[in-house]
């Protein structure tokens, strides 16, 4: 895959063990691809104000003996990657900035020409009770890039299962279809398609059109590497939590506008029964 041009990945970190395996996540994941990863923190506006104090005084109201200073940081971050990670196919560039997270990203995205987004996440939070932190929600519904998420205990192995769910409800573009057929060349993989359905036969004409231009695009592209299954329940999370649990998948692809799923999976009160969010990666694919 060297023909390919250059990726530019960013990575958004918060210098945690976390963050750190998002980022040897995607070096491997991504090992034959020539790729500049763009690591990018972002830092709290009273920060900048603290680091600023090296210049000129600052009241000591804002001074805080136990904050570090992020530039200093970024730059042990960058080294230990280099270090690390750097091969001919990768490099490593460091970018610290101040305020919202979400607009920062958006920034880079422009600047930086960005073709993915990685996000380290520690799942649940005990203050939300959301699957997904509220960090990494922000940037799957507000910014439109690929994003691969990385759950905390997630460690990487050549993808055999690839979990793709869907509803068929959503027409399948040239561009998604591009993003899932890369997803599964990087590894070979097998793709499952899982169609959760309340009741039996339940298919309108137009899901019916989808769901035969889907296929017809897996029969040409990927012929014997994909099934279909069809999962009879009322709730989609929960028949993903079963199916990627059972059947050892080591990835869900989801395309952003699966409004159904992500919902669920951002809101959903019974956390405690969600454990594919700890180590499953998830792919979500943008238009």
């Amino acid at each position: 895959m060297s023909n390919y041009p250059t990726k530019n990945i960013l990575v958004p970190v918060d210098f945690s063990e976390n963050s750190w395996n998002a980022l040897w996540y995607a070096t491997v994941f991504y090992k034959d691809f020539k790729c500049d990863f763009y690591v990018l923190h972002v830092a709290d506006l009273k920060d900048q104000q603290i680091e600023a104090s090296r210049l000129f005084p600052v009241p000591s109201s804002f001074l805080d003996v136990e904050k570090y200073d992020k530039k200093e940081l970024l730059e042990a971050f960058l080294g230990k990657a280099n270090y690390h990670f750097k091969t001919k196919n990768h490099r490593f560039f460091g970018q610290l900035e101040y305020g919202n997270l979400v607009d920062a990203i958006k920034r880079q995205l422009t600047e930086k020409r960005i073709d993915l987004i990685v996000m380290g996440t520690r799942g649940v939070s005990n203050i939300t009770k959301r699957v997904i932190g509220s960090n990494t929600g922000a940037i799957i519904t507000r910014v439109r890039c690929n994003t691969l998420v990385v759950p905390e205990r997630a460690i990487f192995h050549y993808l055999k299962r690839i979990t793709f769910p869907t509803d068929f409800t959503i027409f399948y573009t040239p561009k998604i279809l591009r993003t899932l057929s890369e997803v599964l060349e990087l590894n070979k993989g097998k793709l499952d398609v899982v169609y959760v359905s309340p009741k039996k036969n339940d298919l309108t004409e137009a899901q019916k059109i989808t769901k035969a231009y889907l296929f017809d695009y897996l029969d040409e592209v990927f012929q014997n590497r994909y099934n279909h299954h069809i999962i009879h329940h009322k709730r989609m999370i929960d028949a993903i939590q079963g199916f990627v649990m059972n059947q050892k998948v080591d990835m869900i692809a989801i395309v952003a506008r699966n409004l159904n799923f992500l919902q669920q999976l951002f809101f959903d009160t019974r956390v405690e029964k969600m454990s594919f969010h700890t180590k499953v990666p998830m792919f979500v694919i943008h238009e």
